[in-house]
Parts: C-alpha cells; structure tokens; sequence
C-alpha cells in the first residue's frame, strides 16, 4: 500500500490544492492520500474563514481519502513546529510512505540542499544567522541569507524566504526514515496575491468573499457548494471578530503573565500592552508592534496565542500529537482505516468525545469556541461544536 501524506490548511480549499492533491497522488504513485489539516486557527494566527468539516468535505470531494484535524498546538506554530508537528501526525499512522508539498518551481532544486545546511548547521551558517539578527532581520530572512553565504548560491535568499519553500524546508528537516517527499511545483497566482485569476490564491479567494464578491470567489474553488452555503447563513468567521476579546485580555494583564504566552520573546510583551492602550483594531494592534524584525505573520500568531491562552511550558512539554483525530472519510478508504488502526502509534479517533481530558485537545476544544464566538451570524455562536458535530463520511 502506498499513501501519500500532505500537510495542509484549506483556507478555504481552492483549485490550486485539488491540483496538487491530483498531481501528488500520480508522482507518488499512491492508492490512497491523507491530509493532516489545520481546524479552527491557523499557521499564520488567524481563525479560518469557514469551520473545519465544511473544509475537509472540500478536500475529500478533492482528492483526500481521509482528513485528520492538526491540533491547534502545532497549526498555530512557527513553521518549524507546524512542519513538525504534521508530519509527526502523518508519520505516526504507519501507513504514510510519501509526503508531498506544493512549492514554487524555481525553489526545487535548492531544497535538498538548503536542507542539509539547516539540519548541519555549520559554524559558517550560525556565524552568518547571528548577524543577520544583530543587523534586525527577522528570523526566516536571517536564516534564508545565512543559507545563501553558505553555499555560495547568489539569489537563494529571496527563493527560500518565501512562505511555501520556508515550510518546504521544514518538511524535509522533519522527514522520518523511510518516507519519500514528493514535492510538487507551485503554479498560479502568489501566495499573498489578492487578485483572483484561473489558478487563485486562498488569500485572494478570502478576500473576494470578504468583500461579497462571492460569485468570483466560488468560482475559484472546484466544489464551492458548502462554502457558498456557509456564506449565505452567516457561518463564517471574519479576521476582526475577537478584536474585542483579545484587547480585553491584553488590557487585563501584565508583563509577567505575558511573557509566559508563547511568541511573546525578546520583550515583545512591553510592546503589545502598549500598543493595545490605544489599538482599536487587531490589524492595527499588530502594525503597531511590527518592525523589520518581526513579522506579521509572527505577531499574528502570538495573537492567536494570548486567546487561547497557549503558553511557553505547555508548547514545550507536548512537541508531538498525541492523538489523531478523524475530521472526513472516504467510503471506499476503508483498507486504509483498517491498515492504520493496526500500525498507528497513536490512537484513532473517529468521536471526539473520546478525547475528553487530553491536554492537547483541551486547546482544539478552545479554538473551535472562539472560532464559533466570531461567527457573522449570531444565532450560530454555540459552544463545543467538537462534541456534537460527528466526521464527514462520502
């Protein structure tokens, strides 16, 4: 049996992500494809615009046999961690033999070796990675630019920084014994393009749906039926909905407690309790704290993680699922269910209920209730939907 493993968001699920479902399937040579899938919030600190089985419904009409949830814990991390932390999901079912990501084609070649320089790190590297900090870069492109002094490779800094080849590298960094990756090269628009086209970005595709331009937006994704229906009802989560809530609990604490919070290093927490004085929105909240040094995408996660309450010693003490969690199922995978209940080091679970207790899903529990208090339709604000809502079968 061979099965190929991706490590994913859906936000929402596109043409560009049935492409590389399709392609990744054909280049592993693969009977069956599993996706480790990011729930209610997601690498870059946001709340998904539309909750996770409508998401992982999209990707099994698309391709998927079957969608686990990635916990929160690691789909709100550095890419390190969520790389990480997907691949040790994926890796822990004992049935993955290929892992496939979606990177930009100019980047392929590179990878391997960028690879190597990043899991050896060379005294040349963390010579060049130190000054890179001292001079204030933020950490990728400090990373990215030590890399490219290392091999000597003119222009790799600008290729590796980019936001699919920085996970790319994350991914083989994290690769197990045993499993092939099966990179696919990334075609249409740019990751932060807004501009919808043929082949579009979720960025761009959140966007138009944001706007209203839905008619647009769905006609970028290949099975847009349950978002076009979450739209309509209001079941939707928009990027500002916990503005409120996360000024409250920056204007409620202290430097102390905040330092505590994961993302909140190097004397960011002064920074954020300042800011959130006079901050009305959580977009303006992070400008003001951004700097060459910190990203947005950095400070947007730390967000994420001051309302859910995710700590330093709590990320520390769990560096890898302890459970995984079926979100949408295929009939006809059945085989593959089968072969994982007998080979997984980890426990399946199919009803969430089971997962009471568990320390990790005590945080997916969390996200999903705020994913649902920032829902556009009010009527649809209830709790521990996790509890109620069982996994989609086709």
């Amino acid at each position: 049996m061979r099965v190929v493993g991706v490590v994913c968001e859906y936000n929402p699920f596109h043409r560009g992500h049935a492409l590389h479902l399709a392609r990744a399937r054909e280049a592993a040579g693969a009977d069956y494809t599993v996706c480790a899938m990011s729930g209610a919030v997601t690498q870059r600190g946001l709340f998904a615009r539309h909750d996770k089985w409508t998401r992982a419904r999209a990707a099994l009409m698309g391709g998927a046999d079957l969608v686990l949830e990635l916990p929160a814990r690691f789909a709100c991390a550095p890419a390190p961690e969520f790389a990480a932390g997907g691949v040790a999901l994926l890796g822990s079912l004992g049935v993955v033999t290929h892992l496939s990501f979606g990177c930009e084609a100019e980047v392929l070649p590179l990878l391997e070796r960028t690879a190597a320089v990043l899991r050896e790190e060379p005294p040349a590297f963390r010579i060049a990675l130190r000054e890179g900090l001292d001079r204030g870069l933020s950490y990728p492109r400090a990373q990215a630019e030590a890399v490219q002094a290392t091999l000597g490779e003119p222009d790799l800094a600008e290729a590796i920084a980019r936001p699919n080849a920085a996970l790319a590298l994350e991914y083989l960094r994290a690769l197990p014994p045993g499993v092939r990756p099966v990179p696919i090269a990334r075609e249409g628009a740019d990751y932060h393009d807004e501009a919808l086209q043929p082949l579009s970005s979720a960025t761009a595709v959140r966007a138009a749906c944001a706007r209203g331009d839905l008619t647009a937006a769905m006609e970028a994704m290949p099975f847009p039926e349950g978002f076009a229906r979450a739209e309509a009802t209001g079941f939707v989560h928009a990027e500002e909905a916990l503005t409120q809530a996360l000024l409250y609990a920056l204007r409620t604490t202290d430097a102390k407690a905040l330092s505590r919070i994961c993302g909140m290093d190097e004397g960011l927490q002064h920074l954020f309790l300042s800011a959130a004085q006079t901050a009305v929105t959580r977009d303006a909240l992070i400008l003001a704290v951004k700097s060459k040094r910190y990203t947005y995408a950095r400070l947007s996660r730390a967000c994420a993680s001051v309302l859910l309450g995710l700590t330093k010693d709590f990320a520390g003490a769990h560096r890898a699922p302890t459970y995984a969690r079926v979100l949408g199922l295929r009939g006809s995978a059945r085989p593959l269910l089968a072969a994982i209940k007998q080979r997984s080091a980890l426990p399946l679970h199919a009803r969430a209920a089971r997962l009471r207790g568990d320390p990790l899903f005590a945080y997916d529990l969390r996200a999903q209730d705020l994913w649902s208090l920032g829902c556009a339709n009010p009527d649809l604000r209830q709790s521990c939907r996790d509890l109620t809502t069982g996994p989609v079968i086709l």
